[in-house]
């Protein structure tokens, strides 16, 4: 006798999907969000922002007696200025027709919205611009451990250990499946090879080489992005001579932060003691220790609560009951956790030391009003597709001096959860 299975009448039956369509990937945005939220904003034009500077005082001090009365002679003081323009981004997108209309429709059978979709974009647009503000305006997103020489499907690895430059400890983690990419000759920067991913990883990933090659040290970045991206801590927060906002910091070393370079020694409280103690000699004033937001990688928060300096204790019948601390203090300091950041660094920020510029905040690009656009085709007669973008120009900039923040680098990692390993 023949058994009516399940199999027998299955395609008569509907299968039940989960309603909420969930990311395999974290899209959290700590930092950005946080340095958005506290910073002074300025609504700027193409043209950009001017920042004037002090940069010497009055000159002539005499110490003179009664038989020798001249003074010295006079020196003025002189002024500089620094300028910052903004930066564009732009996250496209291609949607064919029926997409959009079955969804602005609101068919019963799908679970998500148009508006849900777009909301992707946005996530991961926001994401992108997180993981830039850890940087230093290069874009890198990977730094390669591997040279190809052919074309073709290659294994690519990449940097994670602790470098006197940003960007270095994430491996391959931020190099997503089916992206494609551009390895950099950071002396030239010029572009040397281009690359998608085929299967992501970690420390390494599975790329194919669609032009040029890719040498150990290259940056990889986003498609002709190379330096094009705003200035993120990396950059602004820096004890290296460079060109900040059109001046010459060798020209005027005050415009360098306060840095220590833990040379592979793991991060203590000892050493964000002498940060503090850093920033309060180099201004003068005690304050300078307050006020300050850390923006710092968890691995290496959770090396400071491991070492026990706030340990507490408390008393559990007749026996000391001690363990690892929840939080780690340093005065009033307001700590910011955040896995995109370099895992071997902590910058300690004055956010009065900062300001955000926008000429447009991130959103729909549609100047015309019109937030989808028909792509015309082959023919230029039309097609069954439209597109849309979400974009956004401004950028950081310091509106003060380098006197009231301050970084540590090249901590060790050695035992240090990391993104890479999590």
């Amino acid at each position: 006798m023949a058994v009516n299975f399940f199999s027998n009448v299955s395609d008569a039956v509907e299968q039940k999907v989960q309603k909420e369509v969930i990311y395999i990937r974290e899209q959290n945005t700590p930092s950005f969000s946080a340095f958005k939220r506290k910073t002074m904003k300025k609504s700027v034009g193409e043209k950009g922002y001017r920042i004037p500077y002090r940069a010497t005082a009055p000159g002539g001090h005499t110490a003179y007696t009664a038989d020798a009365s001249d003074f010295n002679e006079a020196i003025p003081a002189q002024t500089v200025s620094s300028y910052v323009f903004p930066t564009r981004y732009a996250l496209p997108m291609q949607f064919d027709e029926a997409v959009i209309e079955d969804f602005n429709n609101g068919d019963s059978a799908s679970f998500i919205s148009l508006k849900n979709m777009l909301m992707w974009y946005v996530e991961a647009a926001s994401k992108r611009m997180n993981r830039m503000f850890c940087g230093d305006g290069s874009g890198a997103l990977a730094y390669a451990a591997t040279t190809t020489t052919l074309p073709g499907s290659q294994s690519l690895a990449g940097e994670t250990a602790a470098s006197t430059t940003p960007g270095h400890t994430k491996g391959t983690k931020w190099l997503d499946q089916g992206q494609y990419y551009n390895a950099i000759n950071a002396t030239t920067g010029a572009i040397r090879g281009t690359f998608y991913v085929v299967t992501p990883g970690a420390s390494s990933c599975t790329i194919n080489v669609t032009a040029g090659t890719v040498t150990s040290g290259d940056p990889i970045v986003d498609v002709n992005s190379y330096n094009k991206y705003f200035r993120g801590l990396g950059f602004l927060i820096s004890a290296a001579n460079r060109q900040i906002q059109g001046l010459n910091t060798a020209d005027y070393p005050d415009l360098n932060s306060y840095g220590v370079d833990l040379n592979g020694l793991p991060l203590t409280a000892s050493v964000v003691e002498q940060v503090k103690t850093g920033l309060q000699i180099r201004n003068n004033a005690s304050g300078s220790r307050n006020g300050l937001a850390v923006f710092t990688p968890p691995g290496q928060m959770s090396s400071l609560r491991k070492q026990g300096s706030n340990l507490r204790s408390y008393l559990n019948g007749y026996d000391v009951v001690q363990g690892i601390a929840s939080t780690f203090e340093a005065g009033d300091t307001m700590w910011i956790e955040d896995a995109d950041m370099d895992e071997d660094r902590q910058y300690y920020v004055n956010y009065d030391e900062f300001m955000m510029i926008e000429e447009r905040p991130l959103g729909v690009i549609d100047i015309d009003g019109n937030e989808w656009r028909n792509i015309l085709g082959a023919n230029g007669t039309g097609s069954g597709r439209y597109q849309r973008a979400i974009g956004w120009r401004g950028n950081i900039a310091r509106r003060g001096n380098a006197m009231s923040s301050a970084y540590l680098y090249r901590a060790s990692t050695t035992g240090i959860q990391t993104q890479v390993a999590s």
